[in-house]
């Protein structure tokens, strides 16, 4: 009887070890997104989120965090414990051009934080508001010269891709604008639908959907090659201004510390859901590529856009609003 009762015991002990096991597996996983609900970050993540968490087994939290071009969420993800449970969604902002514009930073993006995986990428599309009264880029440009007061731009933020691009891209077509910085895309097409700004060059996934239904007119696609959702709408290239390419992406960022096992283990839950035909359709639809591939890879994808954007952004004398 007594060897029973210890057999007994030791078994009981071992489900209960099985059990913690299982429960902490299943501890939801957090990714701290830099942009409000709608835009484009949030409708990537997501997507993709929803995919890694079936492969894992385990849920995924999203948790906006908007405001200072990103930099509330990656503070957020840097006070988080590093135990790989929290993961920063970082962009091209955040973790590139910040360090050009911004004369301090909390954090520093090539030190505090590592790659995982990449999620999405997605080429910005030059819009106006329905009745500014342009119709291609032609039109466009000659009543930018003929303005008096010239032209408001919207971005996602001060130093998001969509104010550096726009910056940049606007000088190249000859004219100047006037900023306006909102807390995300969503907020800023949403002002733009009443008309309370001009112009923008925004993600395609925050404004693909209002330039098919005719709310906001499509000019110029700011990439190699005309996209497949919209493709009437020629390339910046293709009306006259070549070199201009530019696109928002997304992926997942560790803090520095975090296990290496946490880490390989999403990356290759990223990697098997881009396997999924449907979450690549559901991407390419609402105007994203996926980025799959190593953390290796995402960091070098990184470390290039930083050799090109950070020098453009000090050429051109961009600070943070």
């Amino acid at each position: 009887m007594r060897r029973q009762f210890l057999h007994a015991l030791a078994g009981a002990a071992l489900l209960a070890t099985a059990a913690s096991a299982s429960a902490q597996s299943r501890t939801p996983i957090r990714f701290v997104v830099p942009y409000p609900a709608g835009g484009a970050a949030d409708q990537i993540t997501r997507l993709v989120a929803n995919e890694a968490a079936q492969v894992l087994g385990t849920p995924i939290v999203i948790d906006n965090k908007a405001g200072a071009a990103g930099m509330i969420a990656a503070e957020t993800a840097l006070r988080a414990d590093a135990d790989g449970h929290t993961f920063f969604v970082g962009s091209n902002a955040p973790m590139v051009i910040n360090q050009a514009i911004y004369a301090k930073m909390a954090y520093n993006p090539e030190k505090d934080f590592v790659p995982v995986v990449g999620m999405g990428k997605s080429p910005l599309l030059l819009v106006t508001r329905g009745n500014l009264g342009a119709k291609n880029v032609a039109e466009f440009i000659a009543l930018a010269k003929k303005s008096d007061t010239g032209f408001t731009m919207g971005s996602a933020s001060s130093g998001n891709i969509t104010h550096l691009a726009g910056e940049s891209a606007s000088r190249a077509m000859g004219f100047r604008v006037t900023h306006v910085p909102f807390s995300g895309s969503a907020p800023a097409i949403t002002s733009m639908l009443g008309n309370n700004i001009d112009i923008m060059f925004d993600a395609l996934p925050s404004c693909l959907q209002q330039a098919k239904a005719g709310r906001i007119v499509p000019l110029a696609i700011l990439d190699g090659k005309r996209f497949p959702q919209i493709p009437e709408v020629p390339t910046l290239a293709e009306a006259g201004f070549p070199g201009n390419e530019a696109s928002a992406w997304f992926g997942v960022m560790a803090r520095a510390g975090t296990p290496q096992a946490a880490i390989d283990s999403l990356n290759k839950a990223v990697n098997e859901a881009f396997k999924r035909p449907d979450l690549v359709t559901r991407l390419n639809n609402i105007g994203a590529q996926p980025m799959p591939g190593s953390p290796q890879a995402f960091g070098s994808f990184i470390a290039e856009e930083r050799a090109r954007w950070i020098p453009l952004a000090k050429s051109l004398g961009i600070k943070a609003d």
